[in-house]
């Protein structure tokens, strides 16, 4: 009996109170008997004793306990429906990441972000990862799994697109790739970048992806002061330096992406201005979208067995109404 279970095991204590329940209506049933017998008054038929008959109502008040508290016992196929969105996600992996106005990194701070809106992903929503620089590539499929998701974060830093650049373009169109056209309204696209459009065909490629329906929503990384981008070279820490041999410095195009998100109905935050900006888009934007089902599958279930008190709780209820038509004559 391992496998008993009680779907509201909780309301236990409702069959403490029994007892009590049976002296309240001995007590009651009895003060009935007590005013019959004082006026005089003699049944046609037999009348039950007070106890026996608070001991038939307490047994039906126990018996519909245990069948609210729902038993369950034995395994069954449960069909499941799950329902969510397909979340993608563009983070831009360029060196302009690594500069240090935002703690530790941009980049880490990015992906600080990503791993923080991961717990509010409803069972049905899927999230896919689109790395950028120059150029754009798939680095994690849209997924359920979250947790292989989360692991697969961990790999990725400013080496995993050779390419140097930020082409916010590219980055969309592998994002419209990897979406169904067919299920653009249950899709957005999350763009993770310092805004420096440096392929100047960002705004087109938002322009392209909302003819599809899909929305994007930019969130940007840096200040508008900007701040100097600090590499490894042979082992040291030195700061990025143009051909000119001047240092660079990496600034937040805010107005661009604004505009790009414009494009596409969606909406442009700063992370510098919130401690989680892509839960708070979660919260606001994304709940609130339609969500579609996806093929229905089965888990393990235990199978209800409530029908095993329902049953004699019916037929005892029955014959107790049965009964009272006698008792009151």
């Amino acid at each position: 009996m391992n496998d008993f279970v009680w779907t509201r095991a909780e309301l236990w204590p409702a069959l403490v109170v029994l007892p009590v329940v049976w002296l309240a209506l001995r007590l009651l049933f009895a003060r009935a008997h007590a005013a019959i017998a004082r006026y005089g008054a003699a049944p046609l038929q037999p009348v039950a004793t007070p106890a026996w008959r608070a001991l038939r109502i307490t047994v039906l008040y126990g018996l519909g306990v245990l069948c609210w508290m729902d038993p369950r016992w034995g395994d069954e196929p449960v069909a499941v429906e799950r329902r969510g969105l397909d979340l993608i996600v563009c983070l831009d992996t360029s060196r302009s990441m690594l500069a240090a106005d935002m703690e530790p990194t941009r980049l880490q701070r990015a992906l600080r972000d990503v791993r923080a809106v991961l717990p509010s992903l409803q069972g049905g929503d899927r999230i896919g990862l689109v790395v950028f620089a120059g150029e754009a590539r798939l680095q994690i499929p849209l997924t359920h799994d979250l947790d292989s998701f989360r692991g697969l974060l961990d790999e990725v830093d400013t080496d995993v697109v050779r390419r140097g650049g930020t082409d916010l373009a590219a980055a969309l169109r592998k994002a419209l790739q990897l979406a169904d056209p067919e299920q653009a309204r249950t899709t957005a696209v999350l763009l993770l970048t310092d805004g420096e459009d440096l392929a100047g065909a960002g705004q087109q490629a938002a322009t392209e992806l909302a003819a599809k329906g899909l929305v994007v929503h930019a969130v940007g990384y840096g200040s508008s002061l900007g701040s100097k981008i600090s590499v490894d070279e042979g082992g040291a820490q030195a700061y990025l330096r143009d051909k000119a041999g001047q240092d660079v410095v990496s600034r937040l195009d805010p107005e661009s992406l604004r505009r790009l998100a414009a494009a596409t109905g969606g909406e442009f935050v700063r992370a510098e201005a919130l401690a989680l900006p892509l839960n708070e888009l979660h919260d606001k934007r994304l709940l609130p979208m339609e969500k579609r089902s996806y093929e229905a599958g089965e888990e393990a279930g235990k199978q209800a067995r409530y029908q095993w008190v329902l049953l004699p709780l019916l037929l005892l209820l029955l014959w107790e109404i049965a009964m009272a038509g006698g008792r009151h004559r």
